[in-house]
């Protein structure tokens, strides 16, 4: 009787827990669900706006080159490759009056208190930004909440880089611009997707370093300290915090971009990581065949061009622009990014 009773017991167990897993299924396949829709309508929207203009095609990437000679537009929508992806920032900056930073930020209804708190001190507001101490700068770190591709989102950020600006702080090489992608959606618990993600930065990894010095950057990284090269990582479930990419509990963290208080270089970040994510989740063998099989570390091009003294050809840039992106307009915002910087050395 009481081998019964355990058993009646632990079955009765069992059900909530099966209800619970059926639950977080029917979630995960809604999820699923809206974010297919929404890459479909992105994919309609794009067809119908204007067709999609290879990188591979010498003259269609002359056109592009053209255009990345100046900074892209900045947007207020339409600017993610899924209305239902989801981001957020970690801006960096050093000096300023942050005194006065925290009491624009606070008058202007973005931060909860008109003053700085701890690092990561804690977010009582989650729908508000957080302006944190951060000890390898010596301005702070403001951390947004989660965005979507909205235009208060980018009005926000907009009005964020205007106002610590205006009271003194600056962009150093000291700083970084934290990129996070929520990936609840389009990579879920798909190890596959996952490993995808991998690939596609190993085989970009050195391109990657150069785009994040691009912009008001002036073309040199930051170097390594804090955004570890993943050309040796096995599984992105083996990465730390100071991974270039590492996994977080419920996105994507790129800590290649150097920090800036330029909001069209702060776009351009995400649209690139965002990108990035977006193809990841694509099982498609067709998105597949186009990342190549390598591992493209840091400092290889830039040896390259010192031991063979020639001319880049751009090879690496257009395959990255093709795979990544669809629209032309992302594409010249990222070659904007590569044509402001260089090739960044191994060390």
């Amino acid at each position: 009787m009481a081998a019964a009773s355990a058993a009646t017991e632990a079955a009765a167990a069992h059900v909530p827990r099966r209800a619970e897993d059926a639950a977080a299924a029917e979630r995960q396949d809604s999820v699923a669900g809206v974010w297919a829709e929404g890459t479909a309508s992105y994919a309609a929207a794009a067809g119908q706006i204007e067709p999609e203009v290879m990188a591979a095609d010498d003259a269609a990437f002359a056109e592009l080159w053209q255009q990345a000679q100046n900074p892209p537009e900045y947007l207020y929508s339409d600017v993610l490759p899924n209305p239902n992806m989801t981001f957020g920032l970690e801006i960096e900056f050093d000096g300023g009056d942050r005194q006065a930073i925290a009491r624009d930020l606070y008058e202007e209804g973005l931060i909860a208190e008109p003053r700085q708190s701890g690092y990561h001190g804690g977010r009582s507001n989650p729908n508000l930004w957080a302006f944190e101490t951060d000890a390898s700068v010596s301005g702070g770190e403001i951390v947004s909440p989660v965005f979507r591709d909205t235009p208060t989102a980018w009005q926000q950020i907009e009005k964020v880089c205007e106002i610590v600006r205006r009271h003194g702080g600056r962009a150093t090489t000291r700083c970084g611009g934290h990129v996070h992608i929520g990936t609840v959606s389009p990579l879920d618990s798909q190890n596959s997707r996952w490993d995808r993600l991998l690939r596609l930065v190993k085989a970009n990894e050195d391109l990657l370093y150069r785009l994040a010095a691009g912009g008001e950057s002036g073309g040199t990284h930051r170097g390594t300290d804090y955004v570890r090269p993943v050309a040796n990582v096995q599984s992105l479930d083996n990465t730390s915090h100071y991974h270039g990419v590492n996994k977080r509990r419920e996105t994507a963290e790129f800590r290649y971009f150097n920090g800036t208080l330029d909001p069209r270089q702060i776009q351009t970040n995400v649209r690139i990581a965002a990108g990035l994510v977006d193809t990841a989740s694509k099982d498609d063998p067709a998105v597949d065949s186009r990342i190549p099989d390598r591992v493209l570390a840091r400092g290889t091009q830039a040896r390259r061009q010192a031991i063979n003294g020639t001319p880049e050809d751009h090879g690496v840039v257009r395959n990255f622009l093709d795979t990544v992106f669809t629209r032309a307009r992302d594409k010249a915002a990222a070659l904007w990014l590569y044509a402001t910087s260089r090739w960044q050395p191994a060390s």
